[in-house]
């Protein structure tokens, strides 16, 4: 049976990082962000809004009379000779639509005017219900593994999509618009930490970029079925779009627990199970691949019984200390004692409330959440008034996606060589400047093309921000405290995603207004970062104490970005 001990980046070093065994479970990880994206963004065609009036067809005031339909409401005069005197009268009898009435759940179920804010509040549901099931399905992947969760998702979510398509009422539909949202955040935090825990540190960058790849497939995807069928009922759409998600339901014979997760949770032989299958697809034998983690780890180690690793028993309050031992080809690392004070080993756990009493920490969490917010809002923002652009909205749709493949290529390009602070700054800067450029062209020229085109480059830098946030938050908190950090950071882009669907709404009203809304936030949030420390090429602390003296040493204004390349960050 294999050692509990054995470093699991080392693993996957000796195995390869991208070995076939390693490829073939990234490429399910990655596949789950198809369907992820495709669910969160499906209402810009299955919640599409055409032009439309009142209906006029039940009104009869005479040969003299002129009945005049607007959107929400209509105008009698009783007297066409005399335009001054008028009656309003509502839309009782529903309205007329640009397009098919069944193009979409709005045109269906009359969701214009007083019942415009329901539309976006179907959206806004599955935003929240991604909160929801974040709270729920982070404790469950810890506690019962990462595959279960992710199966377990999949299959409600496919089913729940499909479901959509015969449910005859907006209140059902919105139940289970929540209810997706939470399958949703179920499959995206299973493949998201799945895909970091089968690469070793130095590689993970990589599978988050190529995640970004493969969430930006998801959203163009929807395009050319929009189109295909726009002539449908919008219930065929959403039937289409849930069909993507049939092969969830063999997912479970397809791929492995995580050996991270297994090895951690003390799962030795399923581990070792999973170990011997990779090694076997790789083409490497099992024993062999042993030794040589063994011998990493010894030769990590600089000095014959220096320090390698301590493993506490929480239960008998005692620490059993690795040392090295030998200097051959055989060295291993071997149990020579065991220490009853572990205090001294013992790294601290804080919680949120460790982050709210710590005014440093405060300070830059606030800056954090600010940024996510931001982010969150914006990208879901622009995502879903693509239609309302001037121009092909399924056009705009596909262009405002494909952008983000610029994005994920600039990431890899910039995190490392001018450091994650300059990289976030940099990004939020473009798209405040772009979106800016655009409500300016949109409110003082008739050039709306041009204004759509300041868009879409408004969307390239939003996302290449929202990305880069992921990874510099992770860095900004010590290991014993990301969780926590996460877990605050999560709650503020909820808020944002949340408010993202009603900046239709406000654009009605006011045109200029999503686009004042998304530049202030994006110039604000580029000038906060400034203040943030830079963490590239940069070890961070594992005590609150020594926290607060980093953040010092390294606060923002005051540190450039380390461009040192082949960095790794898990130096934590």
């Amino acid at each position: 049976m294999i050692d509990q001990n054995l470093d699991v980046d080392d693993i996957w070093r000796v195995l390869r990082p991208w070995g076939r065994y390693q490829i073939g479970q990234l490429v399910f990880m990655w596949l789950a962000m198809i369907p992820c994206v495709i669910h969160l963004m499906a209402s810009v065609f299955i919640g599409y809004r055409p032009g439309y009036r009142c209906k006029t067809d039940h009104l009869n005031y005479g040969n003299m009379s002129v009945i005049q339909a607007q959107q929400c409401s209509i105008k009698v005069y009783p007297n066409a000779s005399d335009l001054s005197d008028f009656e309003t009268k509502t839309c009782d009898s529903g309205y007329n639509y640009d397009d098919h009435v069944d193009i979409s759940f709005v045109t269906e179920w009359d969701l214009v005017c007083t019942g415009a804010e329901m539309a976006e509040l179907s959206q806004a549901l599955v935003l929240l219900g991604q909160g929801f099931g974040g709270f729920i399905f982070t404790s469950i992947s810890d506690k019962f593994g990462r595959k279960p969760v992710h199966v377990t998702s999949h299959v409600l979510l496919f089913l729940l999509t499909a479901s959509v398509t015969v449910i005859p009422s907006y209140t059902g539909f919105a139940i289970v618009r929540f209810l997706i949202g939470a399958m949703v955040e179920g499959l995206l935090l299973t493949s998201v930490v799945q895909y970091v825990e089968t690469l070793p540190v130095e590689w993970r960058f990589c599978a988050e970029v190529i995640g970004l790849a493969s969430w930006t497939t998801g959203i163009i995807i929807v395009t050319p079925f929009g189109y295909l069928m726009r002539g449908l009922s919008w219930r065929y759409l959403q039937l289409a779009l849930s069909l993507i998600s049939t092969y969830s339901l063999i997912e479970y014979w397809l791929f492995d627990e995580s050996l991270r997760w297994l090895m951690a949770n003390g799962k030795l032989k399923e581990a070792e199970r999973v170990l011997r299958k990779a090694a076997k697809r790789n083409k490497m034998e099992f024993d062999e691949v042993i030794k040589q983690v063994k011998e990493r780890m010894a030769a990590k180690v600089s000095n014959e019984n220096e320090l390698t690793s301590v493993v506490f028993d929480p239960e008998k309050k005692e620490a059993t200390v690795y040392m090295t031992s030998g200097n051959d080809s055989d060295t291993k690392v071997e149990l020579i004692k065991k220490i009853e004070n572990v205090d001294q080993y013992q790294v601290k756990s804080y919680s949120m409330w460790t982050i709210i009493t710590t005014p440093r920490i405060l300070f830059n969490s606030v800056i954090i959440w600010i940024v996510w917010v931001t982010n969150s809002l914006t990208y879901y923002g622009l995502t879903l008034i693509s239609a309302s652009l001037v121009g092909d909205r399924f056009l705009n749709y596909f262009f405002i996606g494909a952008i983000e493949y610029l994005s994920a290529l600039m990431e890899f390009l910039l995190l490392n060589r001018i450091g994650r602070r300059r990289t976030v700054i940099l990004f939020l800067a473009i798209a405040g400047v772009c979106l800016l450029t655009a409500t300016m062209i949109s409110v003082f020229t008739g050039l709306g093309g041009l204004a759509t085109f300041f868009v879409i480059l408004g969307k390239w830098g939003i996302t290449g921000s929202f990305s880069s946030i992921f990874l510099y938050t992770s860095e900004i908190y010590p290991t014993n405290m990301r969780n926590a950090g996460y877990g605050c950071a999560s709650v503020a882009a909820r808020v944002g995603s949340v408010l993202s669907p009603f900046a239709a709404t406000l654009g009605n009203y006011v045109k200029w207004g999503p686009g004042v809304v998304f530049t202030s936030l994006c110039l604000l949030s580029s000038i906060l970062v400034l203040f943030l420390p830079e963490t590239t090429g940069k070890q961070l602390p594992t005590t609150i104490e020594e926290l607060k003296t980093w953040y010092k040493e390294n606060k923002g204004l005051k540190f450039g970005a380390n461009k040192k390349k082949g960095i790794t960050n898990e130096e934590i």
